[in-house]
């Protein structure tokens, strides 16, 4: 039976779009719950604030909705080297005003899943990149996914590492059940 191309891409093309924009959503959750403190402190083993995590996805995501409008609007089209990391670097985040940055990471992305969601058949676009050659669209909605869960997960070990470690009860002679000894 021949595999018709809608059918092979479809579902995968609308869990990515789905993937995007509820990730999207989870950071911008476990960021607003997070104060001043929380935002300028490392979790162990990271190398990013929380505050330099969303700097970072606001400009990735400012550079991937170029990338995709420009592959979208013509096949083939020249795509930009990622420079967003070059920012974190630089320290461009460290007295950045962390509800300005969400609140533009979360338009834009609002903005890439609107794009994403009426590309229809231009999802079989490619972009030529100068170092990777051809990236379709799909490779680089992927990657974009694989970024923010990375980013959600660095955010999580930041909240996990400033909440409080809960210990079990011990229990009562009063809560134990009859037959524990």
């Amino acid at each position: 039976m021949p595999q018709y191309p809608a059918a092979q891409y479809g579902d995968r093309r609308r869990y990515l779009v789905k993937a995007l924009r509820e990730i999207g959503h989870r950071i911008t959750r476990l960021v607003s719950n997070l104060d001043d403190d929380a935002l300028g402190t490392l979790a162990p083993g990271e190398d990013w604030t929380v505050t330099e995590i969303i700097g970072f996805l606001r400009d990735s995501e400012r550079e991937d909705l170029q990338a995709l409008e420009a592959i979208l609007r013509v096949d083939g089209s020249p795509l930009a080297e990622r420079r967003a990391v070059a920012a974190v670097a630089d320290g461009a985040y460290r007295h950045a005003d962390v509800a300005e940055l969400l609140w533009d990471f979360a338009t834009l992305r609002d903005e890439t899943v609107w794009l994403l969601q009426s590309a229809g058949s231009a999802w079989n676009y490619v972009g030529m990149h100068p170092f990777r050659g051809e990236v379709s669209v799909i490779q680089w909605v992927q990657e974009m996914n694989e970024r923010d869960l990375d980013a959600m997960w660095r955010i999580q070990r930041v909240t996990d590492a400033l909440r409080p470690m809960e210990r079990p009860r011990a229990a009562s002679r009063e809560s134990r059940s009859p037959f524990e000894a």
